[in-house]
């Protein structure tokens, strides 16, 4: 496996900066320093926003931007209740109805909020834009989290979330929003129409986010072609107990059953190098490369380590802005 240190850019360390109010990593209750070192999850989400005595967050306030940031809500049922959502959308100043762009979901890790993480890394796909180094790409930032009474104090309590988004609620959401903005499913939200466009839509997310990702890619390929695991390994098999070769057999069963090859798909994992997540993501990735060496390639399956950096929110703008040129560059 080829890893590679590269120390963030001035520029856009200066914007996280401005928006990044990190929480403190090794003081949470009930967890032990051990279990910090072992998995990144136990860090409470680094979103740049306070949480208010209700468990609701402060309102989005992020710098200006030449793009907009939108609100889309839909109703998502989960264990007979039915939930109202929303979801941040931000806009690209040149998006135009009727011409199709890219698009890319993102979401949160432990404790997060779809605000704190659209205010942490909107300013840097802003940025990317209004450079030229990505295509015009929408971005969804979206929770797990039915509401707020879900975010617990015990982080692994989110998985049954992330794998019911990864699942269930990305579907719903994915019809809200394109049907709402012109991707290149051109309003058609149909499987057919989905799986058509797919080379044009990426799925991320941060620390529990990954996680998320990682089940995306192994459950819904066939709607994705780019994935920004940020700081998170892969839970799969976790009920089952299973070993690393099991693990990587189960992530990589979706792409396998649709037959795909390393063109056909692109995983760009990413984490700081101070980040404890770093040492649950590389022997995954190992596994990966070790067990399926013609499927992931050195293209297809990267792994970019943010030089320095923690499980915090200028890591994750880092690693953004990494990641992106790669899967939607611009012209």
């Amino acid at each position: 496996m080829t890893t590679r240190f590269v120390r963030r850019s001035n520029r856009m360390g200066v914007i996280a900066a401005s928006v990044a109010i990190t929480l403190s990593l090794f003081g949470l209750a009930g967890l032990t320093s051990a279990a910090l070192h072992r998995t990144g999850h136990g860090q409470k989400d680094p979103a740049p926003v306070s949480y208010e005595e209700d468990g609701t967050t402060s309102a989005l306030a992020t710098r200006a931007l030449e793009g907009t940031i939108q609100e889309i809500t839909y109703e998502q049922a989960y264990e007979g209740v039915t939930y109202e959502k929303e979801a941040l959308v931000y806009v690209p100043a040149s998006y135009t109805p009727g011409v199709p762009v890219n698009i890319v979901y993102l979401t949160h890790g432990w404790w997060g909020t779809a605000d704190g993480l659209a205010e942490g890394v909107a300013p840097v796909v802003d940025q990317l834009t209004s450079d030229g180094s990505i295509a015009p790409t929408i971005v969804v930032f979206a929770t797990y989290y039915p509401d707020r009474s879900f975010a617990t104090d015990d982080y692994e309590d989110d998985y049954a979330l992330n794998r019911f988004f990864a699942t269930s609620e990305i579907d719903t959401l994915i019809d809200a929003v394109e049907s709402r903005y012109t991707t290149f499913a051109r309003g058609d939200t149909s499987d057919q129409s989905l799986r058509a466009s797919r080379r044009h839509r990426a799925f991320g997310g941060f620390s529990m986010g990954a996680t998320t990702t990682w089940d995306v890619f192994a459950l819904r390929p066939q709607y994705f072609y780019g994935y920004m695991p940020m700081a998170g390994e892969s839970w799969i098999g976790r009920e089952e107990d299973a070993d690393s070769p099991r693990i990587a057999e189960l992530v990589t069963a979706g792409v396998e059953r649709a037959q795909y090859g390393p063109q056909d798909f692109r995983v760009l994992a990413s984490v700081g190098s101070e980040d404890p997540a770093l040492w649950d993501m590389t022997p995954q990735i190992d596994e990966l490369r070790e067990d399926y060496p013609d499927l992931m390639t050195e293209d297809s399956l990267q792994l970019w380590i943010d030089d320095g950096e923690t499980h915090s929110m200028t890591s994750i703008a880092n690693q953004v802005e990494h990641n992106l040129p790669l899967l939607f560059p611009g012209k």
